[in-house]
């Protein structure tokens, strides 16, 4: 069985450990921001270690993850301040040195397919995630940002930016199309043009450039959910094809609300509020896609072997 495999035990300890800090520290409410911590937390712990396998990612980097990624954990139990900050730093070199690493590799082969494109952008983003992990820790707020948009993009490059990317890229691997390379490019330009669109409507710059960029990856995020279904159905008579689908709709749906909100300068929806993102849009990506998907690529893979 997946789960008796030795290498797979740093996953289990990760999962434990976030089971622990939520049992802790789970708030009375998903609208507190002690909620997104939980949420971000488990990106680290067990689902980004978890993809790392079915990754050709050094084993090394495999077990000193989930330790480092426990340190980033503690980190979120501290007030902001220097030392918090400190325990994020191991989390931060593991993801850039790993970055580094990937975009070596690809400067040797150059490969130009869109999956190995899209894997690369995800590698490429995490580290912005820890980043913003240690600005947050240590109470810093560049661009004079509100501390839960610094919160908030923590979450946003460690699912939007790592999860979303390398799980579309798994999708892009099977399935033949010739929009595959529209699909990727989607996906890969969202990410850090939504991060754009945000501190442009901050500084004040026409409200048009975060409406666009939200669109462009809506439409890659939706697509994504799409190619899950559609995968899913196909393969609805196994457990995989079942956890797709469910990660799909759930994708779909999360997209939906993240174009209602991105549009809110155009048609303004008054309960799609900050708060109200993050609980509902929030849990959507994180508990309805990011985990199923991921397990079901987990069990793919195994029955592939």
């Amino acid at each position: 069985m997946l789960m008796l495999k030795s290498e797979n035990i740093p996953i289990f300890i990760g999962f434990l450990v976030w089971g622990v800090f939520s049992l802790v520290g789970f708030p009375a409410s998903t609208f507190s921001l002690s909620y997104v911590q939980l949420l971000i937390l488990a990106a680290p712990l067990w689902l980004i270690p978890l993809i790392w396998q079915l990754l050709d990612t050094p084993e090394w980097i495999g077990y000193l993850g989930v330790p480092f990624a426990v340190l980033l954990a503690l980190a979120f139990y501290f007030e902001p301040s220097v030392i918090a900050a400190l325990f994020t730093l191991p989390w931060l070199g593991l993801t850039t040195i790993l970055a580094f690493q990937k975009l070596i590799d690809w400067r040797v082969v150059k490969s130009l397919e869109i999956s190995h494109l899209t894997q690369l952008a995800a590698y490429l983003y995490l580290p912005i995630g820890a980043a913003w992990a240690f600005a947050d820790r240590l109470g810093f707020r560049p661009l004079d940002f509100d501390t839960t948009i610094v919160l908030l993009t923590v979450a946003h490059f460690h699912y939007a930016g790592f999860l979303l990317p390398t799980i579309a890229a798994f999708a892009l691997k099977n399935i033949k199309s010739r929009w595959r390379n529209r699909i990727g490019w989607l996906v890969i330009l969202g990410i850090p043009l939504v991060a754009i669109g945000i501190t442009t409507t901050h500084l004040n710059l026409p409200v048009c450039i975060e409406v666009a960029a939200v669109t462009i990856m809506v439409l890659g995020g939706f697509i994504t959910g799409l190619l899950h279904c559609f995968l899913g159905w196909e393969n609805r008579h196994q457990n995989y094809g079942k956890l797709w689908l469910i990660a799909g709709i759930a994708l779909m749906i999360g997209m939906a609300l993240a174009a209602g909100y991105g549009w809110r300068h155009v048609y303004l929806i008054p309960a799609l509020s900050i708060p109200w993102m993050y609980a509902v849009h929030g849990t959507l990506n994180a508990i309805g896609f990011a985990l199923p998907a991921v397990l079901g690529w987990a069990f793919y893979s195994k029955d592939a072997k």
